[in-house]
């Protein structure tokens, strides 16, 4: 047990106080005296208070505190990692029920054996560039998120001589050279500019050579996504997605693109984004939900999987100015892919 009575202690507005007593998860604390003459009593979370406002005196008490912050953040992030497996098998459980579903639809439901349309997810190297409202991938990235990509994450482009950012972060350009250089069009990293043009490329293999998209289609579903530094491959979120209405192929010359100039398409802050983990809704090729991409710039998703990620998506912009657009993105769709939302269970 924690002696916390009358220990004196450091607050960074109310100056010295010591603690009156510790009750529910609280402490309360006495500072002072008011312009009344009276202390001034003030209640705060314990021992969450201790990790950032408050400071106690005496070591010995202070190295417990900490001790008991440590082991309470340690369950914390314990009871988190639960959650989303927990979130993640319900996921799973849903998805094989909207499959199952899906098999009892009329034929008329069902899709063409012959049309070999699939969605396609798309991973992304993280881009905290424009608005600080929104996720970024709209301007050049800051200077911490460029040096994460290069000293970190080793990306190939972001690395490379003729990065621009590799440039600045060598001390060979100033950050102004770099800015003007997205303003006159000379940037060559689509990530920054990626909400801004709705664009997508299918990029190169390691050897170099140009990767095709060969399923996906016009109305087949794009879903952007990317790891905030610092995470794990499980905690991909995704924070956009549109419907494809231009796409090709790719040749040997030229890599394969998708992208969107219509409404069809929605984005998601950074908070949001976090409520939508990529691995929630894709499973790997051998049909089980594992939380390992690979060397591969994109994946195929089925119609099953972007109908419960958009279904999702709608339940997530509930109350906000968004939601509108996510029903509308949901029933666009299911109406361009022929498929009945109402005899798919939720």
């Amino acid at each position: 047990m924690i002696e916390l009575l009358k220990a004196a202690v450091i607050h960074k507005t109310f100056g010295a106080g010591k603690i009156k007593e510790v009750e529910n998860g609280h402490v309360v604390i006495v500072f002072g005296a008011s312009d009344s003459g009276e202390p001034t009593e003030k209640k705060f979370v314990y021992p969450d208070a201790f990790k950032k406002f408050l400071k106690i005196n005496d070591p010995d008490i202070a190295e417990q505190v900490d001790s008991l912050i440590k082991i309470k953040d340690a369950e914390e992030d314990k009871r988190r990692e639960l959650d989303e497996q927990e979130k993640r098998e319900k996921r799973v459980a849903h998805i094989m029920a909207l499959e199952e579903s899906k098999k009892k639809l009329p034929a008329k439901t069902k899709m063409k054996k012959t049309n070999t349309r699939q969605n396609i997810a798309f991973k992304l190297n993280y881009c905290d560039g424009g608005s600080p409202e929104q996720i970024g991938f709209n301007g050049i990235c800051s200077d911490e998120t460029i040096r994460y990509n290069i000293s970190k994450e080793k990306r190939v482009w972001c690395s490379s001589k003729e990065c621009l950012c590799s440039q600045y972060l060598d001390g060979e350009i100033d950050r102004k050279t770099l800015e003007d250089s997205l303003a006159d069009n000379n940037f060559d990293c689509y990530e920054s500019q990626l909400l801004k043009s709705w664009k997508v490329m299918a990029g190169e293999d390691g050897d170099g050579k140009t990767r095709k998209i060969k399923s996906a289609r016009r109305n087949s579903l794009a879903v952007l996504t990317t790891r905030v530094p610092h995470t794990k491959e499980a905690e991909r979120i995704i924070f956009g997605v549109f419907i494809i209405d231009d796409v090709l192929e790719g040749n040997d010359r030229e890599s394969g693109y998708v992208s969107n100039q219509s409404t069809d398409r929605i984005t998601l802050t950074l908070e949001e984004a976090k409520n939508m983990l990529f691995w929630n809704y894709h499973a790997n090729s051998t049909g089980k939900v594992s939380a390992k991409w690979g060397s591969g710039l994109f994946r195929y998703m089925d119609d099953i999987q972007a109908v419960a990620l958009l279904q999702d998506l709608v339940k997530l912009k509930q109350n906000t100015p968004d939601a509108q657009l996510a029903k509308d993105l949901l029933e666009a769709y299911c109406r361009n892919n022929l498929i009945e939302l109402s005899a798919i269970s939720q």
